[in-house]
Parts: structure tokens; sequence; C-alpha cells
């Protein structure tokens, strides 16, 4: 699924979200400061977008701009936004999921024409390259990419008939695909993380709302366990996950009138908290770990509300509201 939130190492944390009008606005806080706010880019502009922060401190965004093209926007510390289109007018039906490789090279995928799967992805200094991961009817809603640290991409998306694919390409290979578990089982956009160890999670709402976690380690077939029940998954939302390098698991999903933190230690079964009840309609939320186990949610609200929650270890969750 596509991350709105990205904290850098020295703590700043940094949101995208879709303004008043379809405007694209950025939103960063540095520990124990306020939260700041500008405009990337004008009305009708933006969908869903996705942020990924690299080493060097340049934030990347990737969204689905007008007339369903697809939109690259980045910026250096103390420079300005620039932009640049990666795919033309009638290219990207869904808010893309973008993730920046250790080398640099920056990878996108969008649901396509005719329900599509497409890949695109750039080196520094070099233009925008596509490929089509899989075909006509074969992808809904919003993918989700992760890159190993071997170079190995996976990709988790809501397959025909609602299933659940995984695709996977290691560097210089084409994609290949497995079906992660059969129809009418995945209703949402799936989220997707690696282990160090290389086990891959997926998390993806289930029939009925519930709230569905499917794993495989290399060369094994997929399992899968129910996270929540009947019911307790939003019909219109999807889950956001983030695995921690302890193995530890972390998700937030929307529940009927409440958002919920689920978590989940290697041979433990799933734990969950109310981050906040009442008073709200969340449309989307994804969440971020940091290295010192603060746990970071942004939640886009009815409108253009967007929310901000955070927990310490041993705490419980506080929030603010940033537009």
């Amino acid at each position: 699924m596509a991350s709105s939130i990205f904290v850098r190492p020295g703590g700043q944390a940094d949101i995208v979200a879709r303004g008043p009008g379809g405007t694209l606005m950025y939103h960063w806080a540095t520990p124990g400061s306020a939260w700041r706010s500008t405009q990337v880019a004008g009305p009708g502009t933006t969908s869903v977008p996705s942020i990924f922060v690299r080493p060097d401190g340049e934030a990347d965004v990737a969204v689905q701009g007008p007339d369903f093209s697809l939109t690259y926007y980045w910026a250096t510390p103390g420079s300005s936004w620039r932009s640049t289109q990666i795919a033309r007018a009638g290219s990207a039906y869904s808010a893309p999921s973008l993730v920046v490789r250790p080398g640099g090279q920056a990878d996108i995928v969008v649901r396509g024409p005719d329900f599509s799967l497409m890949h695109y992805w750039a080196t520094p200094g070099s233009a925008w390259h596509g490929t089509q991961i899989a075909g006509t009817g074969t992808a809904g809603y919003i993918p989700s990419i992760f890159v190993r640290p071997d170079g190995q991409a996976d990709v988790a998306a809501q397959g025909p008939d609602s299933s659940l694919m995984h695709y996977r390409a290691t560097p210089g290979s084409g994609w290949r695909s497995g079906q992660v578990t059969g129809p009418r089982t995945a209703y949402s956009s799936p989220s997707v993380a690696v282990r160090p160890g290389g086990q891959a999670d997926v998390v993806v709402r289930g029939p009925g709302d519930t709230l569905m976690h499917y794993w495989a380690t290399p060369g094994s077939p997929w399992r899968c366990a129910q996270i929540a029940g009947t019911g307790t998954t939003d019909s219109s939302s999807a889950p956001s996950l983030f695995v921690r390098p302890d193995g530890r698991a972390d998700l937030v999903a929307i529940g009927p009138g409440t958002l919920v933190h689920y978590w989940a230690t290697p041979g433990s079964g799933w734990h969950s908290a109310q981050v906040t009840a009442g008073g709200e309609t969340f449309l989307a939320a994804s969440i971020f770990v940091r290295p010192d186990g603060q746990a970071d949610i942004a939640a886009l609200g009815s409108g253009t509300a967007l929310l901000y929650y955070w927990a310490t270890p041993g705490s419980g969750w506080r929030g603010t509201r940033l537009q």
C-alpha cells in the first residue's frame, strides 16, 4: 500500500497528503518542534501520495496526477520541489506505491489501464522506464512494493475475482508470479513487507471485513492467520504494515468508527489497541516505526483532515491534527 509517512534517521517525520482542492501538501516536524507545511503542487494535481526519503535527505513523492497520469516530485534539503511526469494521461488508475533502493533507483508500482499492473523505475540521472508486470484484468486497488537488500522486488496486489497475488523480480530478470490466496479472499489493497530473514508478510482485508495476515519463507508455501474477526475492518479501507528489525510486525487498520493498532512478535499471537475511537471518520492510514520503538501513524480523515498519532514503548497513543 502507498505509505504517506516516512521518518528520517535523525527523527524528522515527513508526511504527504492530499489537501483542499486536490492540492499536494507536505508536512514535517523535527523532534520537539511544531509541525510545518508547504504546498508541493496546486489544485487538481494529486491522488493519495506515497513518500520515501533517501539517506542523503532527498524526499521523493509519487502521485496519480490529472487525467490518470503519474507524476513524481522530489526535493533535496534546502531546495524547492521539482517534478516530472512519469506516464502520460490514461496510464495510472490507482495511487502509486514507491520505494527507493540503497543504490538510488526509484521503483513505483501502480494499477495501469484495463486493470493491468505496471512497474516504473529510474536510476539517478536517467529517464523513467516502464514495464507491465501483469496484463489486462489482473490487478485491483493499490498495489504494494518492497525491495529486499539483495535487490529482489516483491509486489502484492489484489488479483482477479478478489484473489491475492504476489509478484517478484530479481535484478536483471523478468517478473514471476504466485497466488497467495484464491478468489473472494482479498477485499482491499494489500500491504507487503519482507523481514531480514527473507519472510514475506502481507496483510489485507478479508471476507466479512476480517483482517488477514499471510506469510511465506523462501521456498515454502503461503500460510495465513486471522488477525481480527468479522466486522472489525472498515469496508472502504486497507491496512498498513511495518516490520521491525527484530521481527515484530505492526499494522494499523481502520475499524468501524475507530483506528486500531495491531502487533505481534515472532511466535506470538496478535494483540490490539485502539489508537482513537469516535469523533472522526477515517479514509486511510499508514504506519512507520522508528529505531527507538516509537510508532507513528498518519491518518486521512473525512474531507481533507490529516491527523498524526504517536506512541512510545509502554505509553498510550497521542494525536494532533495537521490540516
